[in-house]
């Protein structure tokens, strides 16, 4: 009965979600009582609202029958509710402004077929200065295990051979455990930077591995396959290392014209986040927003139940942003779009909520 129950709201909850009507209701009418009135055009505009294939699943007389039904148990539901007063109620209210600001954006600030009318002066300067997005060459994620001993001194035979044996513990123990390398690095190597990590080099072109390590470990590195550790060391000026590399990324080329597209779109979104950005800085200046820091000072704020992550919550347990502009001068756009609704699966319909 729970499952079932929980199933209903989920479906009720999806048309709480959907555009609600106009008030001059459009079409014939399907289904009508109790001050309820549902058209064909608003049933046809929801189940145009679900996916491709579950919407056609909607396509005989019976299943229209359910898809309805839904609808009706919403309106009624939603009919109850206002008679009790909730459309006054401060959580719906507050509902209703993030779904007002989320539509007033879309409106307003949201151009999606104005990057056509960016200019290609602005495209090209925007490839220009942002060479890196677009060429990058082939890079290996590696990770070394280092024995310092500066080429032609004492140690180095004596630390050279100990590198040797070292190699073919690891060797060995990589056939019983993928994360043998790893944890070698944190107990052995000798370099600082990289030893609490594993030994781990992050991902790097061959020209970064070179600079920062040597030219024979750069070229090791780039010879290697991916989960593969190098059966010999790797003598440089600086050391000896033991190398296994974990992965890699192929070189990006995209030219202009692959990528026009992309950044005139873009450049679109910044002038539209720039306009809104500006508009609601105007908003408030016109407003003399006065803020009483003393009062606000005195607001509490409890932390998050222990084991709870301590991540940012706004209003009503939604992130900072779902529903609500952001900060003045932030490049995202606010308000997203209402979340699209729960499909309607085509499976048996499920049974109207208890009454109360």
């Amino acid at each position: 009965m729970l499952r079932k129950t929980t199933l209903a709201l989920a479906l009720l909850a999806a048309f709480a979600c959907s555009k609600t009507s106009t008030p001059g209701k459009k079409g014939p009418v399907v289904a009508q009582g109790g001050g309820v009135t549902i058209t064909a055009d608003e049933l046809k505009a929801r189940l145009d609202e679900q996916s491709p294939m579950i919407r056609a699943s909607f396509s005989n007389l019976d299943r229209k029958k359910q898809f309805l039904d839904n609808m009706l148990r919403f309106e009624l539901l939603a009919k109850a509710a206002a008679k009790e007063g909730l459309a006054n109620d401060p959580d719906v209210q507050f509902t209703m402004k993030k779904v007002m600001v989320s539509k007033y954006y879309q409106r307003f600030f949201q151009d999606p077929g104005g990057a056509k009318n960016v200019p290609e002066g602005d495209v090209q300067k925007y490839y220009d200065e942002h060479k890196d997005e677009f060429h990058r060459p082939a890079r290996v994620h590696a990770a070394h295990i280092l024995f310092k001993a500066e080429a032609g001194s004492p140690e180095r035979a004596k630390k050279a051979a100990a590198a040797k044996k070292f190699l073919a513990k690891v060797l060995a123990d990589e056939k019983k455990s993928p994360t043998a390398f790893s944890i070698a690095a944190r107990e052995s190597s000798e370099d600082a930077a990289t030893k609490s990590l594993g030994g781990d080099l992050a991902l790097k072109s061959q020209g970064e591995i070179e600079k920062g390590y040597g030219k024979e470990l750069a070229e090791a590195a780039f010879k290697l396959g991916d989960n593969q550790t190098s059966p010999t060391v790797i003598e440089t000026q600086h050391g000896l290392h033991l190398l296994r590399v974990l992965g890699r990324q192929a070189e990006v080329n995209r030219g202009l014209d692959e990528v026009k597209t992309q950044i005139a779109a873009k450049l679109n979104s910044q002038r539209k986040s720039k306009e809104f950005d500006d508009f609601v800085k105007k908003l408030r200046e016109d407003a003399k927003i006065a803020v009483n820091d003393a009062e606000l000072e005195k607001i509490a704020v409890s932390g998050p139940p222990a084991g709870m992550g301590g991540g940012m919550m706004g209003p009503h347990g939604a992130s900072p942003g779902a529903g609500m502009a952001p900060p003045r001068g932030a490049s995202a756009p606010p308000a997203p779009a209402p979340r699209p609704p729960t499909p309607v699966t085509p499976s048996s319909a499920p049974p109207a909520p208890a009454s109360r």
